[in-house]
């Protein structure tokens, strides 16, 4: 079976200044190359314009060391196209990451290590229906977040 042909108007002259993108000789079959051209349907797409956005949001949340803390999931989430989260860990108590709430955070968690001297920040790759949950060690846990 064929692509069906669809047709576009290429400097159809509706606007003057549209007339001067292609000469007359490549504006399309109509009399006067008035500007309609006829192929097959191709779409054009930038991945990026999918999964981003032109934005940011920030948090601050406390961690606890008893109850995982739901640091940001679908209904929590601000941005509907984010691409990544930005953790920092403001506490010398480490922070462990894990997708879902009943998760094994000590033993299979994404630690970020908390240090008197040095704060860590991690980045990780985030969807918007993607839910990113936290518990503390040591001592309850000041977490900065930028969604981005």
């Amino acid at each position: 079976m064929a692509a069906p042909l669809v047709a576009a108007i290429i400097g159809s002259g509706t606007i003057e200044q549209t007339r001067a993108i292609l000469p007359a000789s490549q504006r399309g079959s109509e009399e006067l190359g008035e500007g309609v051209r006829t192929g097959l349907q191709v779409m054009l797409g930038n991945p990026e314009d999918v999964v981003a956005v032109d934005a940011f949001a920030t948090s601050g949340i406390s961690v606890g060391l008893t109850v995982p803390v739901l640091l940001v999931g679908p209904n929590t989430n601000p941005l509907p196209r984010c691409r990544g989260l930005r953790i920092y860990n403001t506490t010398t108590s480490t922070l462990f990451l894990g997708p879902r709430e009943d998760f094994d955070f000590v033993n299979e968690g994404y630690p970020i290590i908390g240090s008197a001297v040095t704060r860590r920040t991690d980045d990780i790759p985030l969807l918007h229906n993607v839910e990113v949950w936290a518990l503390a060690t040591g001592a309850i846990s000041e977490v900065r977040m930028i969604i981005y």
